[in-house]
């Protein structure tokens, strides 16, 4: 609510930019409020004479904080640091150097640098030469036309008033070039933490990467030489029988590298499309699913139960989500355990809070203690009856991972398996 109030509903592009026009409200707002105390600071002193001043100072922080709320970012900087720099050449003029209110002139130069940044650099450099201008200016050669005099200055001039604003403006300017200090310190400390977690992920995706390409070669290369081996084979017979055996397994290996390259494009689209989030029912997603996987295992004992309210809505991206399901739900059917009576498999959903949880529950082979922690690592397989590729449950892992969600395992070999996972489900 506050954030909104000081810099609008327009998100900037980046942390940096949305901390730079934070502050550059924020020090708007401070402005409007040190010029509000001093005007009743004066006014209880009798002293009216520097109100008008107060009322410009105060009427320009308002627009520098209006500008910035429309996304006028620059124009909303260069007016508040051009009225700051003039107004304080002004007070200093009129004040005694022993107020310290030529402690602005510093505050001015740092903020100039958040504000403009390295990218304008040049406006930096040409505003610090001013503000050294207009100091030299104040105490050196003050210009008679902004000099005040009469019964208010004196009174202003007196050591008592001189004093209180000594305090006022050291504490002012103090409270303000720390501000600054630590916005600066805080930005490089999330820019170097933001460089760093980059460069872990780009080691993390290049040693991936590595393994993927050494890997999926030899995922490749075994069906590839496999086939033409079998073909081979078939040219040098001519019994059906071995020549149907050559064309089943044919069919077999051109399959498996099928299910390999849809595999690694689901891997590509997870890892280089944007996150695009959709509100949807679920329910359908997943029925789809199961009649497209429902010949995969033994029809004839397969028990499908589907726990999922009909008219139940998710906010998450729908085509990873499909993917993720399908990689999971067709392990089910996979292996399934043909020897006993019934194969079920349950697939169910609850939305609670701003989470919805899904779970994939079978009756299955179930996966050995040893294996659990290793079946999501890249081309892992947990058996060598494993007719997969190994890469469907690191893609579902890295797909709850680019979802900001969690995924569990509860399994026992001979028993089953439930794959439970927990994903945001807001926009």
């Amino acid at each position: 609510m506050f954030k909104h109030l000081l810099i609008g509903k327009t998100e900037p592009e980046s942390r940096a930019h949305l901390k730079v026009a934070l502050l550059r409200s924020q020090l708007g707002l401070l402005c409007f409020i040190v010029v509000a105390i001093y005007i009743i600071f004066d006014s209880l002193q009798g002293i009216y004479i520097l109100v008008p001043a107060y009322c410009v100072v105060a009427f320009f922080s308002i627009l520098s904080i209006w500008l910035n709320r429309i996304n006028k970012g620059f124009a909303s900087s260069l007016t508040f640091l051009l009225l700051i720099a003039l107004m304080t050449y002004f007070f200093a003029v009129n004040d005694s150097s022993q107020s310290g209110v030529f402690v602005y002139f510093i505050m001015i130069a740092l903020t100039s640098m958040v504000f403009f940044g390295y990218r304008y650099r040049l406006y930096v450099i040409l505003f610090c030469i001013l503000l050294v201008f207009l100091f030299l200016s104040a105490y050196l050669f003050p210009l008679p036309a902004f000099m005040l005099s009469g019964e208010d200055m004196d009174k202003i001039n007196a050591p008592e008033y001189r004093e209180i604003s000594f305090i006022i403006n050291f504490l002012g300017g103090f409270f303000l070039c720390t501000a600054i200090v630590y916005f600066l310190m805080d930005l490089n400390f999330h820019s170097e933490k933001e460089i760093l977690q980059k460069n872990a992920l780009l080691s993390k995706t290049n040693h991936e990467l590595d393994r993927f390409v050494y890997s999926a070669s030899h995922e490749l290369r075994a069906p590839l030489t496999s086939l033409l081996g079998l073909l081979d084979i078939a040219g040098r017979t001519s019994d059906q029988d071995e020549l149907k055996q050559c064309h089943s397994m044919m069919h077999e290996r051109i399959q498996n590298m099928d299910l390999l390259i849809k595999e690694v494009i689901d891997f590509s689209r997870n890892a280089r499309q944007e996150i695009s989030k959709e509100k949807f029912e679920l329910r359908p997603v997943v029925q789809k699913i199961l009649d497209d996987l429902k010949f995969m295992g033994p029809v004839e004992k397969m028990v499908l139960k589907l726990r999922i309210n009909p008219d139940m809505e998710v906010i998450t991206d729908p085509a990873r989500l499909k993917m993720l399901l399908n990689n999971l739900i067709s392990n089910a059917f996979k292996y399934a355990d043909r020897q006993k009576d019934k194969c079920e498999i349950e697939v169910g959903a609850a939305v609670e809070n701003q989470y919805v949880t899904l779970w994939i529950k079978d009756n299955g082979q179930g996966i050995a203690p040893d294996q659990q922690q290793k079946i999501f690592n890249m081309f892992y397989r947990a058996s060598e009856d494993s007719s997969g590729s190994g890469l469907g449950l690191y893609i579902v892992r890295e797909i709850v991972t680019r979802l900001n969600g969690t995924i569990q395992l509860k399994s026992a070999l001979g028993q089953g398996s439930t794959f439970t996972l927990w994903l945001p489900n807001h926009l």
